[in-house]
């Protein structure tokens, strides 16, 4: 069985026609900028969708420097903040990226995004729960550190995906949004991507680095190993086309490494409660924003 037919293979049906898929949803996050976070996200979208034959929405919730509509050199009409003001709805505001994935652009720069009232959410939820979408992953590419926003977002999300590199800074600030992700949600895994390294052996050795320290100082913290992306001169040449390297340079050490980091993810079992929906993950992250001391339920 492929990957694509396991994911659906609890689809099942109903005498009333067939059941819309409930995704897998997915935090891509990282405790600072600049640690290509959101190539992360766009090419381990396009892979899941070209390779593995997913149904993949993004979410682009880095919402005060959104940036994935650059990297794929698409310029929305509308974001989510036409969707807030009552002048869209979510269906209306989607746009198609390639591989066949589906973005979801988020308001850039707007401060109530980060700050919704509870007429806003409301009115989100109603959308997210109208949403009729056949979809078998949800990416939401966080914005980076430890602001309200992105540990809402994550804390949402069953599934964490933390980038980090040998800066000694993006180690310590990744080590500092797990600590208070795992201070609120004790029980959340977490899974580590080395980018920007050497080699795999470099890879494993800063996870090893990182781990050591979550287990002095934070025990029970489930912590695991997602695999290494190489540092890569083709990756700047492809951001500076606007396309996703492993689109562009489907044969460069990057895209090889990063089919690899996402066979490692699908291989791994939802986590047990993690397939709700989009309108049951909307929910979490209500509840999140709301009761930002206890996390998700």
């Amino acid at each position: 069985m492929d990957q694509a037919s396991g994911l659906r293979a609890g689809d099942g049906g109903s005498p009333g026609g067939r059941r819309l898929h409930l995704p897998r949803v997915i935090s891509i996050t990282s405790g600072k900028g600049g640690v290509g976070k959101t190539n992360v996200s766009a090419n381990m979208a396009y892979l899941m969708a070209t390779r593995f034959g997913l149904r993949v929405m993004v979410l682009d919730a880095d919402l005060g420097l959104g940036n994935m509509d650059v990297l794929f050199n698409i310029r929305p009409a509308h974001t989510l903040q036409d969707v807030l003001e009552g002048k869209m709805h979510l269906p209306e505001i989607l746009v198609k990226g390639p591989g066949g994935i589906l973005i979801l652009p988020a308001a850039s720069g707007v401060e109530e995004m980060t700050n919704l009232s509870p007429e806003q959410n409301m009115l989100l939820l109603e959308e997210f729960e109208n949403l009729s979408l056949d979809l078998d992953i949800l990416l939401i590419d966080t914005g980076a550190g430890i602001s309200e926003n992105v540990l809402t977002f994550n804390l949402a999300c069953r599934e964490t995906v933390v980038v980090v590199t040998p800066e000694p800074t993006s180690r310590t600030d990744a080590f500092a949004l797990m600590k208070v992700l795992f201070r609120r949600q004790p029980d959340k895994p977490f899974l580590f991507l080395a980018n920007m390294v050497r080699d795999r052996q470099e890879g494993v050795a800063l996870f090893d680095l990182v781990s050591k320290v979550a287990d002095s100082y934070l025990p029970g913290l489930s912590l695991s190993f997602a695999g290494h992306l190489p540092a890569d001169p083709s990756l700047t040449q492809a951001v500076r086309s606007q396309r996703a390297v492993s689109e562009m340079l489907p044969g460069s050490p990057f895209s090889k490494s990063m089919e690899q980091v996402v066979r490692t993810l699908l291989s791994r079992p939802p986590r047990s409660g993690g397939e709700g929906g989009v309108g049951l993950w909307m929910k979490r992250l209500i509840a999140s924003g709301d009761h930002p001391g206890s996390g998700a339920p």
